[in-house]
């Protein structure tokens, strides 16, 4: 793979690093139907760099799909996969592309080893008998399904895949990981050969408040048994000695002191998230087939069990505080360091898994274990339900489908009325509402599909005939500031998904455009 323009990408890269660009340029990426939907979501992937995409398209364009900002009038008679694929390639000449002229429903049916070299599909307006089908083919080849769709102010996603595993979360507020209640040796015997006492106020005022914290609960330890302060009283109690150690009432570094004085006796604990990825099956019943996340987190485990005592390995990196540089720089090294260590410690338990398999030490490289290592705080992994089981009247939510029902501001009984406009297209091989002449029976039929969908999953409620009337006014048409909202998100959640960066939406989304609002759900 050529080397990351760094110049042409330097935004994303502040934002997902080079290794997220490397999986991006990596990728490839296959449409089903470039409508505008399909295509604002492409278009989102092609300007950061996406390595590859293909477009399965047999549809000519016509004045219908003048919504979609990459044909025009002049398109009108030529393949719309074709000019949109050759308009998308003009945003970013590094990426590499393929139009197929095929209907997406026939090589589906008839050719489904296509997909094998995709990194990910996007399917849109893929009827639902062909989508249960693309999805199960894309779930035997652990390839992930986002399912997309715009029809007149709703639009929906929904995510498909065995598995996602994540290794850098990043939270909006990243915990630190300072580990004061269980301070390594080499921080310890930093902070106690600090003499306070000794110095003038301006070194005084310097003091990083780790280092204060650390003293200051050495001596309240001394006094108490060993014991960390575990009273309301005694915690106040702790935070004057604190203060009272201060030459100055302004003392910054005091003042950071005594507003965090927890991470002095709070216990560091493994989050839950990580601890389900530990005690994973996959973290236990490795094979030489068994991916570098899991061999990895197999790695971690042990040293949790080992040298950690219970803990992971540190992160390596301190907050922001109050310090001289060169006292910072030395709270900063002994941190680092630290974490190297642990880092070797997890190697070497890596490659003594990797000889057990067979497999070589080079299998992962020593920047994807440190990666690793400095993320196993936010490591987390996914399980999506398959589409075929939510299709599944014996499998499907019913519970918490009728509890949103009978909310009647819930944006879920959009995702019933879209389930019930699948129906009628089985039914009638076209859309409720596209007939003009039409309309109105089309709208007893969809209410009856509606109806029909609802006693199968034993749901003892009606949908309110104004979303009925709604739905079939829209006649499947795209709007291009809804296809282009939808376009937006479900780029954002292909690019978690092929970076393995942030938190992917678990399983569906749905939006509503009449009010501006959505719902995340598992269904």
């Amino acid at each position: 793979m050529a080397k990351t323009d760094s110049a042409k990408y330097d935004r994303q890269l502040r934002l997902w690093g080079e290794e997220g660009q490397s999986l991006l340029e990596g990728s490839k990426i296959c449409l089903l139907n470039a409508t505008a939907t399909g295509s604002e979501t492409l278009k989102n992937l092609v300007l950061p760099g996406v390595g590859f995409f293909a477009i399965v398209d047999d549809k000519t364009v016509d004045a219908a799909d003048f919504n979609n900002f990459f044909v025009t009038e002049d398109s009108v008679g030529k393949k719309r996969g074709e000019v949109t694929r050759a308009l998308l390639n003009e945003l970013n000449d590094l990426v590499s592309s393929e139009f197929v002229d095929k209907n997406p429903v026939d090589v589906i049916t008839k050719e489904p080893d296509f997909f094998k070299r995709f990194t990910l599909v996007i399917a849109n307006m893929v009827p639902e008998d062909a989508l249960l089908k693309l999805s199960q083919i894309c779930w035997s080849n652990n390839t992930p399904l986002v399912v997309i769709r715009s029809y007149g102010l709703v639009g929906y996603l929904r995510i498909a895949t065995p598995e996602h595993t994540i290794v850098e979360g990043k939270p909006d507020n990243p915990p630190d990981d300072l580990r004061l209640a269980e301070a390594f040796p080499e921080l310890l015997k930093y902070a106690q050969n600090i003499n306070l006492e000794k110095m003038d106020s301006t070194e005084h005022s310097h003091v990083p408040f780790v280092t204060l914290l650390l003293q200051y609960m050495e001596k309240w330890k001394a006094e108490h048994g060993g014991k960390f302060p575990d009273t309301y009283a005694e915690k106040k109690a702790f935070k004057d000695m604190v203060i009272r150690g201060s030459k100055k009432t302004d003392e910054e570094n005091f003042n950071e002191a005594f507003k965090q004085p927890h991470k002095s006796w709070t216990p560091t604990k493994i989050p839950s998230n990580t601890s389900n990825v530990l005690n994973h099956p996959n973290a236990t019943n490795l094979t030489p087939t068994s991916g570098k996340f899991w061999l990895l987190a197999a790695a971690v485990k042990e040293f949790v069990a080992k040298e950690g005592a219970g803990l992971l390995p540190l992160m390596g990196t301190i907050p922001d505080m109050h310090a001289t540089t060169d006292g910072y720089i030395t709270l900063q090294r002994l941190y680092q360091e630290k974490a190297a260590t642990d880092v070797a410690a997890v190697t070497n338990h890596l490659h003594a898994i990797l000889s057990k398999l067979g497999l070589p030490n080079t299998h992962i490289s020593a920047e994807d274990i440190k990666l690793f290592c400095k993320n196993s705080i936010f490591l987390n992994v996914i399980n999506y339900r398959t589409l075929v089981e939510e299709h599944d009247p014996k499998h499907a939510k019913t519970s918490f489908i009728a509890s949103q029902l009978a909310d009647a501001d819930s944006n879920l009984v959009w995702y019933v009325v879209l389930r019930g406009v699948d129906r009628f297209y089985k039914q009638h091989a076209r859309f409720p509402g596209s007939v003009d002449d039409q309309v109105a029976g089309d709208a007893e039929g969809l209410k009856k599909a509606v109806a029909e969908l609802l006693s199968e999953w034993g749901i003892n409620h009606t949908v309110d005939e104004k979303y009925i009337k709604e739905i079939v006014r829209y006649g499947n048409a795209e709007l291009h500031s809804i296809a282009s909202f939808m376009g937006g998100v479900a780029s954002q959640e292909v690019l978690k998904l092929i970076t393995h960066q942030f938190s992917p939406m678990d399983n569906t989304f749905l939006y509503n455009g009449l009010k501006s609002t959505s719902i995340t759900a598992i269904l």
